[in-house]
């Protein structure tokens, strides 16, 4: 990346009105449409384009009147750094459904489907089938700086989806180097995670050190000699509760639990914010929540105590 672009970067259309709290303030500027084409090579690159990329509207990349171009749109629902639409028919196998989400990669391998360049832009599409015709296909489209996004999307029997993924991508590369902020889109809802950074906490914490490559929703590092793993998640409602013990953290009630995988190892989970509107996410409601994982109680709750710290009173 260039040192302009770091220095700056350090300092849907529908009659519907967006639901929930306002999105969170943008971190960081919106960079300008060449900042993607820019590799990451350092710590703080990457992480500077996993903030830009977090503060991204996914819902934005495919408005409603794009949607509607292909057939009409019966519901959107929303995750925290995806977005899902259903068109045509509510009837599974009858309409069309797809699902996008942001995310961050390595440069793309070769391997099934097909590998082409839009631009500098990696992308890969690949059909479910690779006899007969395909009923569901994915694309990958990779920005030079490691930033990402993939569509899935499933078609009644009459059209090939690839055919339709390969179509939307264009508009979806433009609109991603737009670079829409969280909010943009009437379907996103608001919530304190939108955007939010999970390596945030160790601003606040002494002697961290990245132990894995920057996620979206998800960091891991290193601290006082434990591997911890910070996690920000839209979660049913009655799992945060489900075989964990309560514990006060001042006003706020966080849930200790263990790893199904490893009962040695603590987990606390804390929810952040109120449930989601009735019918804003697929299969069930959801509340954003904060989860912690470490080898021991003591730093885990140490950690926990600081993440608290970034959020403020419930």
């Amino acid at each position: 990346m260039t040192v302009p672009l770091l220095a700056a970067l350090s300092c849907g259309d529908s009659e519907s009105e967006p639901t929930g709290p306002t999105p969170p303030t943008p971190s960081i500027p919106a960079p300008p449409p060449e900042f993607w084409s820019a590799p990451a090579e350092t710590e703080q690159q990457r992480a500077t384009v996993a903030q830009a990329t977090r503060q991204i509207d996914v819902c934005a990349l495919l408005p409603r009147d794009t949607l509607d171009d292909i057939a009409e749109v019966k519901g959107v629902t929303v995750g925290l750094d995806s977005c899902r639409a259903v068109l045509g028919s509510d009837t599974p196998g009858d309409g069309t459904t797809l699902t996008w989400h942001a995310t961050l990669l390595p440069p793309l391998t070769q391997g099934r489907g097909v590998h082409k360049q839009v631009g500098d832009v990696e992308v890969r599409l690949i059909p479910d089938r690779d006899d007969g015709p395909p009923r569901a296909c994915g694309a990958t489209a990779r920005f030079p700086a490691g930033a990402a996004f993939y569509l899935g999307l499933s078609t009644p029997p009459e059209q090939d989806p690839c055919v339709v993924a390969d179509g939307l991508l264009p508009g979806m590369l433009a609109r991603w180097r737009e670079a829409p902020p969280q909010g943009t889109s009437p379907d996103t809802v608001g919530t304190v995670l939108l955007g939010a950074d999970p390596c945030e906490v160790r601003s606040l914490l002494t002697g961290t050190v990245e132990t894995r490559p920057q996620r979206l929703t998800q960091c891991l590092f290193e601290y006082r000699g434990e591997g911890i793993t910070v996690s920000y998640e839209y979660r049913v409602p009655e799992y945060l509760a489900a075989r964990s013990t309560e514990e006060k953290f001042g006003d706020r009630t966080v849930h200790r639990s263990v790893s199904v995988y490893d009962s040695s190892i603590p987990m606390y989970t804390v929810a952040v914010g109120p449930e989601l509107p009735s019918g804003s996410t697929v299969f069930g409601a959801r509340v954003p929540i904060v989860e912690v994982t470490a080898a021991t109680d003591e730093v885990g709750r140490d950690v926990m105590g600081q993440i608290l710290v970034l959020f403020g009173p419930p």
